[in-house]
This record gives C-alpha cells, sequence and structure tokens, in this order.
C-alpha cells in the first residue's frame, strides 16, 4: 500500500524507519557462522568495512589513474585473479566461461573460445583489438557503449598504449568480475547481457517493500499499446519520464512535457499512445512512464554554472554480515535533464554524508574535472543507504551479489529512480588496487 505526496513521489506506509530498516537488513542477513564470523566483524551497521574504506581512499598503485602504469596494474589484477581462480576452482570458472561465451559470443563461437580457457583472457583481448580495427571500417556500427548520454563512464585514456590497456582491463575486469559476483549461475550471468529479471517494475516491488520513496508511475507501455497506472496519465501537473524496461545508460529515455495548450506534448492517455506508437525504440517494448522528478533547489548539488540535476549512485553489496554499502558516488555539473550527461562525479563518506573526493578512478573523462564539491554535505545519504540496504536485502535472487541505486535528492528527501545489477560498477571497483582485489576475493570467502 502506498501514498502520494505532493512532488508525486511514492512513499510505503508500511516502510521502515531509519532505524528498522538497518535492523531489518542485520535480521535478515542471518547471523554469520564459521569462516563467516571473522569477515563480519570488519563490517559496521551499514558499510562494508575495510571494503569501503579502500575505495573511499583509493589511490593509483603505480603512475596517476588511467597512465600505462595504472592501467597496467589494473590489467594485471585482472589477469592475476583470473588464473588464481582457474587454479582453484578449474570446473566451476570453466562452466562459467562456457555460459559466459556463448552468451555473448554464440554457440559456435563460445564453444570454440570456451576451449581455450586457459589463455581466454589474452584471447579475448585479441578480440579486443578485431574490435577497434572493425570499428575504423565504414560498416562498423556505433559501439553500444557510445550510443547514450552515459558514453562519459566509457571514454578511453589519451595515450594508445594506456587506451589499448584499459580495453584489455575492461573485458578481462568484467569476465572476472562477473564470476566473482554471480558463479555460474545462469540468470546472473544472463544479467551481464540483457535484465531479464531485474526490470525497471522488479527494483520499484523492492523500493515499495522497505518503504523508499520512488516517482508515481501513471501508465505503463506494452510495447503496443499505453495502459493508465494508478491515478493515470491526467493525474497532477507533473511532466513524464518515459524509460524502457529493460534499458540501460539513459539509453531510450525521454521527458514529455505536460499542456498542449501551452506549447506541450501530452495531457491524455491517447497522447501518449500516439507519441509512444510513433517511437521506433519503443516498438515491441515494454516501458513505464512516471512523474518528472526535480531536484531540491536551496543545496548546493553542482558547480557555478550548472543547474540541481544530479544522481547518488549506492552501490550495494552482499556480505558475511549481510548486505552492506560499497561505495557512494554523486554524479552531478549536468549538461542536460539526466544525469547521464554528467561531467563531474564524486566520492560520498556516507557517516558523514560529506563530498570527500572526485571520482578521478573511474574513467579518463572524470580524471580530468575539476572538484568544486569537495566538503559539501548531502543531507539523507545515510538514510538512503539504508533504504538500499534494505531493497537489496528484500530480494530473494541468491545471485544478486551488488546493485547500484540511482537515487536524487529533492525537496522532500532522496527519492529512488530504480537499481541496476552492478555487473559493470562492481568490476571498476574490484580491480582498482591488489588490496581491495584480495578483500573482494576475501568476502566471497576464497
Amino acid at each position: 500500500m502506498s501514498t502520494t505526496d505532493d512532488n508525486g513521489v511514492v512513499a510505503a506506509k508500511n516502510g521502515l524507519s531509519k532505524k528498522g530498516s538497518v535492523k531489518s537488513a542485520r535480521a535478515n542477513s542471518g547471523a554469520p557462522n564459521g569462516g563467516e564470523k571473522g569477515r563480519a566483524k570488519e563490517h559496521d551497521a551499514l558499510t562494508a568495512g575495510r571494503v569501503y574504506r579502500e575505495v573511499l581512499d583509493a589511490k593509483p598503485v603505480s603512475g596517476r589513474w588511467f597512465s600505462p602504469l595504472d592501467t597496467a596494474t589494473r590489467f594485471s589484477l585482472a589477469i592475476t585473479c583470473f588464473y588464481r581462480l582457474l587454479i582453484t576452482q578449474p570446473i566451476s570458472i570453466t562452466t562459467f566461461a562456457y555460459r559466459w561465451n556463448t552468451l555473448w559470443y554464440g554457440r559456435f563461437f563460445g564453444l570454440l573460445l570456451t576451449f581455450y580457457v586457459p589463455i581466454l583472457p589474452f584471447v579475448l583481448c585479441a578480440v579486443e583489438v578485431m574490435k577497434r580495427i572493425n570499428q575504423m571500417m565504414p560498416w562498423a556500427e556505433e559501439d553500444w557503449k557510445m550510443k547514450g548520454p552515459g558514453r562519459v563512464f566509457f571514454e578511453r585514456p589519451e595515450t594508445l598504449v594506456a587506451s589499448l590497456l584499459w580495453d584489455f582491463y575492461l573485458v578481462v575486469s568484467v569476465l572476472v568480475g562477473s564470476y566473482i559476483q554471480y558463479g555460474n549461475d545462469s540468470d546472473g550471468i544472463m544479467h551481464t547481457w540483457y535484465d531479464s529479471i531485474c526490470t525497471k517494475e522488479y527494483w520499484f516491488s523492492l523500493l515499495d517493500k522497505v518503504g523508499a520513496r520512488r516517482p508515481l508511475q501513471l501508465a505503463a507501455w506494452d510495447g503496443h499499446s499505453a495502459h493508465g497506472v494508478g491515478p493515470g496519465v491526467s493525474h497532477g501537473r507533473c511532466n513524464l519520464v518515459c524509460k524502457i524496461s529493460d534499458s540501460y545508460l539513459g539509453i531510450g529515455d525521454k521527458v514529455l512535457v505536460r499542456g498542449k495548450a501551452a506549447g506541450g506534448e501530452f495531457d491524455t492517455l491517447d497522447d501518449l499512445q500516439a507519441i509512444l506508437g510513433a517511437d521506433s525504440e519503443y516498438k515491441g517494448k515494454a516501458a513505464i512512464a512516471a512523474e518528472f522528478i526535480y531536484p531540491a533547489p536551496d543545496l548546493k548539488l553542482s558547480s557555478e554554472g550548472f543547474g540541481q540535476v544530479h544522481s547518488l549512485d549506492i552501490v550495494t553489496m552482499r556480505t558475511a554480515a549481510g548486505v552492506r554499502v560499497l561505495s557512494v558516488l554523486l554524479w552531478t555539473d549536468c549538461e542536460g535533464w539526466s544525469s547521464h550527461s554528467c561531467t563531474a562525479g564524486y566520492l560520498v563518506d556516507v557517516h558523514s554524508e560529506t563530498v570527500v573526493a572526485p571520482t578521478a578512478w573511474y574513467s579518463p573523462y572524470f580524471a580530468k574535472q575539476k572538484s568544486n564539491l569537495l566538503g559539501c554535505v548531502l543531507p539523507g545519504v545515510r538514510e538512503a543507504c539504508e533504504k538500499a540496504c534494505a531493497a537489496h536485502e528484500a530480494s530473494t535472487l541468491p545471485w544478486l551479489f551488488a546493485v547500484g541505486w540511482d537515487a536524487m535528492i529533492t525537496p522532500d528527501g532522496v527519492v529512488f529512480f530504480e537499481g541496476n545489477v552492478a555487473a559493470y560498477r562492481c568490476p571498476r571497483r574490484m580491480f582498482l588496487t591488489p588490496f581491495l582485489t584480495s578483500l573482494f576475493l576475501k568476502e566471497k570467502g576464497w
């Protein structure tokens, strides 16, 4: 059961209090036993202990971020981790490799690649070289990572050597990171390619269970027809945001302006039907339409010259002590209505709710940013993290190791937009330093 506030935000009546959400997360996780006892002691009630602190304080092991030395270090950590797992878990990782390869490269080439498991990382690196050559050809299609406004997260380093090592690191780190997260679970591996279970609607259901605020959904699109949800499209005064249920990186997102008499695009469900029906991206695709949410106007959430659009990127992970926060990032200084157009990123300390460092390690784009928001306080971050942990804990998917939650600070508090399987977010953190890699393996009891 839910209620709606004046900003079109859903808040469940049976939601947990700030204190209760943490207690429930701890209770649901069960008491650690055996080898888990020592690992459980390393976590506080909300964050993932040493893993969290190491991400918060990460420094490049060699050179500066995204130098040839840094990219070589990250690549070597992913390679070393692969061979450690191949030696200690040969059958399991070979099963994983078969499922991964056939998913990503098709049954024939996937099976062929699996025969090369002992040198699989280097074979995948060779594939990346061929992809790069193919990208230079006139018939090449645009890389999916560069299609949407989220391409800033995948920008390559400037030098040829560093950019090649970065490409190699990305493909191997996601491979190894996915095994660390999902083992050889078929559903988990599938979600590195396609969100067959964890759609926008799935994340809404988890958020509703723990009383987290989220945008009010007003319509659903089944691929051909629009259907009213809740009070319907005609309700309220807010604009609409349309999102394809299984999409990512903002691909396919649309903002529709209310009020045709004033030059807007829609007033009724029929208007929405006409708009989505004429959009090829929405043909045959399920989607949701929810009220557009605005950021808090009275907080310093961006640099001078930018609007208040931002996103809190809260990553939660399963630990021996239950679900805990791995990191909180602030994406801001946005050039458009979505945080996918951000030009700056920061690390936020959960306990003090303070911006403490730039996300210089995330991608080359952010290594060059100006850091104007250091020291800014973001009220509500801790409570949002408690809700995120509780929502992750509410999931019954055994393979769901890490979730990336997207949220915004609004006049009514922090509002969650969705969750994301952290298949790509988590490996960015796993291989930052040798110590971090060892801590992730320790969390798995390996």
